[in-house]
């Protein structure tokens, strides 16, 4: 038999072959995928012609450039000032410093500053028939900022104050290196290129990489290999720029109402520092004041001591109120009144008191104590505003805006009383200690407690619960001083026991009739928890309604009181 030999060796050759070249091929492909090679792509850093750099931060479509740079309104609304003011009425953007208040007619170069008329080169506010611009020249005037427009690459950078800004400087020769990336990758795309000893900031540290930022506003990645870090360098302002008015009172500060029937002389009032008589009064919707005032009382109030911070009120008219509010021309009046009445009556301060406004009125009435309080600082004067605690009441609660009112305001003074009022269908302390506590916690949230001042009442009422003959009761009270309240319980030779519901001493009486009558008093030991409260939460002060109400001893029991933190700190 014959055989036949088949070589294999030429195959099995030709496979080892193949195989290889597919390996090399295989690890040439993932070589060329995994490997990061520079990229020599270059793309726009910015897709309108006019970025905002804010903070670090890429900002696209805010800018206007007509003979010069202008911001928009939404974005310095939203990232510099949420204060800014559109008033329809004059066409006027208002703004509001702890310095100045500044109306500017939009497209005129003529604009006011604390109502005194000042002339621009170009106007300050421009519009595009959509939307308001402010020039960025005017903006770093004003604000504690660090604008700056770049030329070459039309981008605005914008600082806050006080930033440090860490730098770096190029030491690389190698191209791939000195290009800014739009990722931290070298493989990326990049948006411009670095000269070697370029000065640029370090934002932060990304994979081994630094995001950066050129000297014309430009941001991206290079290695960490690429720059030295160097000095850093903080952004500064004027400092005439961040100036903060300080009121002239000592704190803790006891604050006294007057709800005057007269201008009769103060009694001695022993520890108050600050008398608030109720002068002036909302009169109707175009803002004229009421003015009630008297030289002789401040007279006699000086020679006692007392600084005066006159209370103005709307009347608890919601209706005038919202029609005084509504345009910047009606708050300009009000304010000019009470600053004249200020200056003629030698005054330190003025108290804020409206009440039952409309909820959506709510920040006009901020936008009010805005315009207000810089013009009260120039003249010296401290500006106070009354609060009440947060309750479901849209009308006497939900219109205040208390945070933006605290950070407009010297001073916020909650009236911490009417938990019961004088109508409610429930006889009640007119201020039980565990509900003011609560509430009080509550509003420390919004409002800084060295800015608050703990209102606390002097009165309290006798209620009187009558049951008639179809077997309804009715319920009725009336308001009394710490002196009536005393004669009335001695008539009757009551002593007061001891409520631990409410903190208060109580009385309770029925008369031949079958008449109930209930009192929680206001005395020297509800006074005393009072001003503990103001101890422990660190407050502004106390601020008591009214000082007719009072006792010379209550008012004694609340500067002893006040006293113990001094001693403290």
């Amino acid at each position: 038999m014959a055989y036949i030999n088949i070589n294999t060796k030429p195959q099995k050759r030709t496979w080892v072959i193949g195989f290889v070249g597919v390996l090399f091929l295989l690890t040439t492909i993932v070589f060329w995928l995994l490997y990061p090679f520079p990229s020599d792509e270059r793309t726009d850093y910015y897709k309108t012609e006019y970025p905002i750099v804010f903070n670090g931060e890429k900002y696209e479509g805010d800018i206007l450039y007509e003979d010069g740079v202008y911001i928009s309104f939404e974005f310095l609304n939203k990232e510099i000032d949420d204060d800014l003011f559109f008033d329809k009425a004059s066409d006027s953007l208002i703004v509001t410093t702890r310095q100045n208040v500044y109306q500017m007619p939009i497209g005129s170069k003529q604009y006011y500053i604390s109502n005194k008329t000042t002339e621009a080169s170009s106007p300050p506010i421009k519009s595009d028939g959509e939307s308001i611009y402010i020039s960025a020249d005017w903006l770093k005037d004003i604000y504690p900022l660090y604008v700056h427009y770049h030329q070459e690459s039309t981008i605005v950078s914008i600082y806050d104050e006080d930033q440090i800004l860490q730098q770096g400087i190029v030491e690389v020769e190698e191209e791939d290196l000195r290009r800014v990336r739009t990722a931290p990758s070298l493989s990326s795309s990049y948006v411009d290129e670095l000269e070697i000893d370029e000065i640029v900031t370090i934002v932060e540290e990304k994979n081994g990489f630094y995001f950066i930022r050129t000297n014309e506003g430009i941001g991206g990645y290079v290695k960490e290999s690429t720059l030295k870090s160097t000095n850093s360098k903080r952004i500064e302002v004027d400092e005439n720029k961040k100036s903060a008015f300080v009121p002239s009172v000592d704190l803790p500060v006891h604050v006294t109402w007057d709800q005057l029937a007269s201008n009769e002389p103060l009694p001695s009032l022993p520890g108050v520092q600050v008398v608030s008589p109720t002068w002036f009064k909302l009169q109707n919707g175009e803002g004229d004041i009421r003015n009630i005032a008297s030289k002789s009382y401040v007279q006699n109030a000086e020679n006692k001591g007392y600084s005066i911070w006159a209370l103005f009120s709307n009347g608890f008219d919601p209706d005038i109120t919202e029609e005084a509010l509504a345009t910047y021309d009606k708050r300009k009046s009000m304010i000019e009144q009470l600053l004249y009445f200020a200056e003629i009556y030698s005054l330190e301060g003025l108290n804020i008191d409206f009440e039952n406004v409309y909820e959506k009125d709510g920040s006009h009435y901020t936008q009010f104590i805005r315009e207000l309080t810089p013009l009260a600082h120039q003249q010296g004067l401290t500006v106070s505003v009354d609060v009440t605690f947060q309750s479901g009441s849209a009308q006497w609660s939900g219109f205040y805006e208390r945070e933006e009112l605290a950070e407009a305001a010297d001073f916020i003074m909650v009236m911490a009383y009417d938990e019961h009022w004088g109508s409610s269908p429930v006889a009640g302390s007119v201020s039980s200690l565990p509900w003011v506590k609560s509430n009080l916690e509550k509003i420390i949230e919004k409002v800084p407690p060295d800015q608050l001042i703990l209102g606390a009442p002097l009165y309290t009422r006798l209620w009187k619960e009558e049951v008639m003959k179809n077997g309804s009761k009715e319920i009725s009270s009336e308001s009394m001083s710490m002196e009536e309240v005393m004669n009335w319980m001695k008539e009757r030779k009551l002593q007061p026991t001891y409520d631990p519901e409410t903190g208060q001493d109580y009385v309770e009486y029925q008369s031949e009739d079958s008449v109930t009558y209930r009192i929680w008093l206001e005395n020297s030991s509800s006074l005393r928890k009072r001003v503990e409260l103001v101890n422990q939460y660190q407050l502004a002060g106390i601020a008591t309604w009214s000082q007719t109400f009072a006792t010379e001893e209550a008012f004694r029991t609340i500067d002893e009181t006040l006293n113990e933190r001094a001693t403290k700190e």
